[in-house]
């Protein structure tokens, strides 16, 4: 003091008078009378000088206000008083970022990251302030197994972004967006970052684990022996759904799915010689008849058709009804009995193709020239002339292999 006593006398060290904060008035009756009726009564004093100054300092710039020390410490203790609700809203002021997301980065809290985490770590005084920042930051930030969040190694991962899933994947943003928004993890009308776009990790992994089996339609019909129109007939009448509906998505089949429907009706069907006649397709009676795919396959689970089962043919389009069979069953509505009624079992194209004769023209032939029976009548609904055959016709009729 004896140094100083003159410029204090002679008012060298004045300044002018201000009007103490919040935090001014605390910290005076906390260091003279040991008074304090916040929050941060709970907390030890340096630590609670500190963390104030340090919160204000990150508040201010996010809420484009002027920094200066006085002010930060003020906005710091405004929030941190009144306890670990109010410094979480705090924190989430600071993190929010402008699409609505959350910063996902240590530089979004650097001066409090690098106190808590490396100037302070080892001081104990400051774990109460260290628990309540780590806890947040673990529910908003998509922190990797292993990791280290203020001293705390994570021993899950909680969350993740659709950045960090696509890297964990390998699967594209785009598609893994499509699969996630209509499963309910984002809405819709969702704009955020792909870095801020964060969705619960344990929720959603059974659907980050399936993305990858699931095929295309050409993978998928060859899996399951089925024709294109003859995969496109099965999903337009609901028997077989793909994953998902999104259009850009080009791979929205299980494989299981197809081949769970095939061991279904395998384990019902009648197993056929080569070349047997009176047996067509289950796409086949859609075209024929009218009759979906689904009335069929429904028809054949109750036990009111047959199936039976080409031995010379792999999978679904290897599974064939009995001609006689549909046309005199109950499935049929007045249209379709009356396209079923015309005389002669087959129409001799169809019967043709289940007899491995595919030449364009070529079975017409043999027609025309009288070489196998077969009547020309004309169809009652497209009054088009066809060639049927009768199941005598068939069964005399010249056959070769597939």
């Amino acid at each position: 003091m004896a140094e100083i006593l003159p410029n204090l006398l002679a008012g060298n060290f004045d300044s002018d008078l201000i009007e103490p904060s919040a935090y001014d008035a605390w910290l005076d009756r906390r260091l003279s009378q040991g008074e304090d009726n916040s929050w941060l009564a709970t907390q030890p004093l340096f630590a609670a000088m500190t963390c104030c100054a340090l919160l204000g300092k990150e508040l201010l710039p996010a809420q484009e206000l002027e920094t200066d020390d006085r002010a930060a410490k003020a906005k710091g203790f405004d929030a941190a008083s009144r306890g670990p609700e109010a410094i979480t809203c705090a924190l989430d002021r600071i993190l929010q970022a402008g699409d609505g997301g959350y910063f996902g980065s240590k530089q979004a809290l650097p001066m409090l990251l690098e106190a808590l985490g490396r100037l302070y770590c080892s001081d104990d005084s400051f774990d109460g302030f260290r628990h309540i920042v780590r806890r947040h930051l673990l529910r908003i930030w998509p922190v990797e197994a292993g990791d280290e969040v203020l001293g705390h190694t994570v021993p899950e991962r909680l969350l993740h972004s659709l950045a960090s899933a696509s890297r964990e994947t390998g699967i594209g943003k785009s598609v893994l967006n499509g699969f996630l928004t209509e499963a309910g993890a984002f809405p819709p009308e969702d704009t955020r970052a792909d870095a801020r776009k964060t969705f619960d990790a344990k929720k959603y992994r059974p659907l980050l684990e399936e993305i990858p089996t699931l095929v295309g339609p050409i993978a998928m019909r060859k899996a399951m022996g089925a024709t294109l129109v003859e995969l496109k007939s099965l999903e337009a009448d609901g028997v077989l759904a793909p994953r998902t509906k999104v259009a850009t998505i080009k791979s929205p089949w299980r494989v299981s799915d197809g081949l769970h429907l095939l061991e279904d009706l395998e384990r019902k069907a009648i197993l056929l010689e080569a070349g047997t006649p009176g047996w067509e397709t289950i796409q086949h009676v859609h075209k024929r008849v009218g009759l979906s795919v689904g009335q069929v396959i429904a028809a054949i689970r109750d036990g009111r058709l047959r199936v039976g089962k080409r031995a010379e043919v792999f999978g679904y389009h290897g599974l064939v009804v009995n001609v006689a069979e549909v046309d005199q069953s109950g499935l049929l509505r007045p249209r379709e009995r009356k396209m079923a009624a015309m005389e002669g079992e087959m129409n001799a194209a169809a019967f043709a193709r289940s007899i491995g004769v595919r030449e364009k023209g070529a079975f017409q032939a043999l027609l025309g020239g009288g070489h196998t029976p077969a009547m020309e009548v004309l169809h009652p609904v497209t009054k088009l002339s066809q060639w049927r055959m009768s199941l005598l016709s068939m069964t005399s009729s010249p056959r070769r292999r597939c």
